[in-house]
């Protein structure tokens, strides 16, 4: 009954909010923070999985810290470093993790890693501590053990999938094993126009004929053509406040799928935007 509670709490809370998701991912969420188990949301561009994870901080009433694990990033840049101050004298300072666990000592903190299929393996090899029984953290320079207090640190990720971002089958068995996933889709039809005409103020009558322009590209495109992600029907929905929804659509979606500027005027007069307003 207790969780249950919860559940209908944050579904008012994310529908409040005009953050759309599934039931059950609601669900395996808010579980996994009750049974301390990581998540990994894996989705396309633009289908809202940071946008939820700094609201789930907002609905926890907690802290949110954001580090993409690009394939530069290594175990150090995410634990301590030493610095020069001003002294002239060695300084230790404390990276994200390090920054994180601190945070989770007194209130709910959760960090979200970005690109975890774009991570050094090293670097993942080196988060099994953190997410496993130890539970624990090493820093280099000061020697300190960090816990990890599994009641108020909150580990997320998030990556991209199929051809948008290669690399996911690169992560190590042991790390896939250590967290649950959870599908992030794009949405569809009327709660995408809605959605859109929502957050950015057009009407709605404009945002269904954009939404329609990207269903049917994204319908029929071919592997090897880019996907057009939410965050760049945004910007066409922003600009069109400003000019005609054909021409918007122009330096956005058009420009996006065009390979040359003969193929975008192909695509601004072909099929896609014959029904747009200039």
């Amino acid at each position: 009954m207790e969780f249950q509670q919860e559940f209908e709490k944050a579904k008012g809370f994310f529908k409040e909010k005009g953050f759309i998701i599934e039931d059950d991912n609601l669900k395996a969420i808010l579980a996994s923070r009750k049974e301390k188990i990581p998540v990994l949301a894996v989705g396309p561009t633009g289908s809202g999985k940071t946008e939820f994870f700094q609201l789930y901080a907002e609905f926890l009433q907690g802290a949110y810290e954001y580090q993409s694990l690009n394939g530069s990033i290594t175990i150090h840049d995410l634990t301590q470093e030493r610095i020069i101050g001003n002294n002239g004298k060695f300084e230790e300072r404390d990276m994200i993790l390090a920054r994180w666990l601190r945070k989770a000592q007194t209130k709910v903190s959760i960090l979200q890693f970005d690109e975890v299929n774009a991570a050094k393996p090293e670097t993942l090899l080196a988060l099994h501590p953190v997410m496993d029984i130890k539970a624990e953290l090493f820093l280099p320079f000061t020697q300190e053990v960090l816990k990890v207090n599994k009641e108020n640190a909150v580990l997320v990720m998030s990556c991209n999938e199929g051809d948008e971002y290669a690399g996911i089958n690169a992560m190590n068995v042991a790390f896939q094993n250590r967290y649950i996933k959870v599908h992030f889709p794009y949405l569809q039809g009327d709660e995408l126009s809605q959605m859109l005409s929502s957050k950015t103020g057009i009407e709605m009558g404009s945002a269904k004929k954009i939404v329609a322009t990207w269903e049917k590209y994204m319908a029929s495109r071919d592997p090897d053509q880019p996907v057009v992600g939410i965050r760049m029907l945004m910007y066409w929905c922003n600009l069109s406040k400003h000019m005609g929804l054909k021409s918007a659509g122009k330096y956005t979606f058009a420009s996006l799928i065009a390979r040359d500027e003969e193929d975008l005027q192909s695509i601004i007069l072909g099929d896609f935007f014959v029904n747009l307003p200039d």
